[in-house]
């Protein structure tokens, strides 16, 4: 099985700069494993989030572009990989 994480600190963005953890930034947060995702019944650090979507529109700093890039996926490609994500 794969965790699909880097394990590493990332800048957030301003957004999402609300708390500080040991060694980071307040906008630096750990990417988390997608593995178990589709138990979650919420996302990002504090649960704002109630749907994978959101979580990903949520996102600023280094992942800007990603969320740019998932915005601009059509409604079949956008469809397929969120199933997928669903199925983590």
């Amino acid at each position: 099985m794969t965790a699909y994480t880097d394990l590493l600190l990332h800048d957030m963005g301003p957004e999402l700069a609300d708390i500080c953890r040991p060694g980071a930034s307040p906008a630096e947060f750990r990417t988390q494993p997608l593995m178990g995702l589709r138990l979650l019944p919420h996302f990002l650090h504090d649960g704002r989030a109630h749907t994978v979507t959101e979580a990903i529109e949520a996102h600023g700093g280094e992942a800007t572009a990603s969320r740019q890039q998932f915005s601009q996926l059509s409604d079949e490609t956008r469809a397929a990989l969120l199933a997928f994500l669903s199925s983590l």
